[in-house]
């Protein structure tokens, strides 16, 4: 498989990690072992490092970089072996996304003294697949944003669950980068930190979680959002039943005990019982509608429709 040298640092790049072209370049190591068979299935991020022997430190682990947010099971995963004398990754899969040239990164590795920068480059032009991915789903936030406010339904709130996956997904993916830059650090010192690439990659890295935090607040700001206004609704609609529910009750009444067929009724022989009836039942129920007026328990829902009213008395005009 192909082997690129530059200045003092060396990419060796196989097919699979458990081939023996990439086992012959690690250690015997029971933890590296263990790596190995765990990378058959990987379906989380795996890190080891090794600082037992000074001047022969060196990481090594599986790093999902990709992930289809509607499939589970479609996802690329990064093997790799980092040591100040050589890096050696799995053959990536760089036609899946045009992000990732392998001639450009070739490019950015000519001049690179060292394996750690290596390793950056390969990570900084991953991380920078995502952040342009990441663009795309701005303008999607972007546009339930505002679905929020002109057409808020059931189909809205189950955008938002969809957005709220994704950008879980996208936050996954940028802690696995997270944790492998910490561990360069911490394995290697200030060989890692004082290079131009881990700088760079480093920030990359940052900006992405800066992004992927500041969306996910975006996203719980709509969820809240979304529970308040479907409250205020939901209030409102128990409300406007109560109050219905209130001005009829003097219609059900006299309505059940005129009904009754008791044999004994004086009304019924009243020559002006049906008059009285309507009288009495209509000024109970204007007796109800003003005093609920009064206390004000009546003051949002006739607002409202009255505003429904002139929008589309304006409408009709226009």
């Amino acid at each position: 498989m192909p082997r690129y040298s530059f200045k003092d640092a060396i990419w060796q790049e196989e097919g699979d990690v458990r081939d023996q072209e990439f086992l012959k370049f690690l250690p015997d190591n029971q933890k590296m072992h263990s790596w190995i068979r765990e990378s058959r299935d990987v379906s989380v991020n795996i890190l080891h490092a090794d600082t037992s022997e000074q001047g022969n430190e060196a990481i090594w682990g599986s790093l999902i970089y990709r992930q289809n947010p509607k499939k589970k099971n479609d996802l690329n995963v990064f093997h790799f072996y980092l040591s100040r004398d050589i890096l050696v990754t799995n053959e990536l899969n760089f036609d899946v996304d045009e992000d990732l040239d392998k001639q450009s990164i070739l490019k950015q590795m000519k001049e690179k003294e060292s394996t750690i920068e290596l390793m950056m480059v390969l990570l900084g032009d991953m991380i920078s697949s995502i952040l342009h991915q990441i663009d795309v789903f701005e303008e999607q936030l972007r546009d339930l944003l505002w679905e929020i406010r002109e057409r808020n339904d059931k189909n809205t709130l189950d955008r938002i669950e969809v957005v709220r996956h994704e950008i879980l997904l996208w936050q996954n993916l940028v802690m696995g980068f997270l944790e492998i830059k910490m561990a360069i650090f911490e394995t290697f010192g200030e060989d890692a930190e004082n290079g131009k690439e881990y700088i760079r990659t480093s920030t990359r890295i940052d900006r992405c979680i800066m992004l992927v935090r500041s969306y996910k607040d975006e996203i719980n700001n709509m969820v809240d959002m979304e529970n308040v206004v479907a409250n205020y609704r939901g209030n409102e609609i128990m409300k406007t039943l109560t109050v219905l529910t209130t001005l009829f009750t003097p219609v059900m009444a006299f309505g059940a005990l005129w009904g009754m067929n008791f044999k004994n009724m004086p009304e019924l022989e009243w020559t002006y019982g049906y008059l009285a009836s309507l009288i009495l039942i209509i000024a109970s129920t204007v007796f109800l509608y003003f005093y609920l007026k009064h206390r004000g328990w009546t003051g949002d829902i006739l607002k409202t429709a009255l505003k429904k009213g002139t929008k589309v008395k304006k409408q009709q005009r226009s």
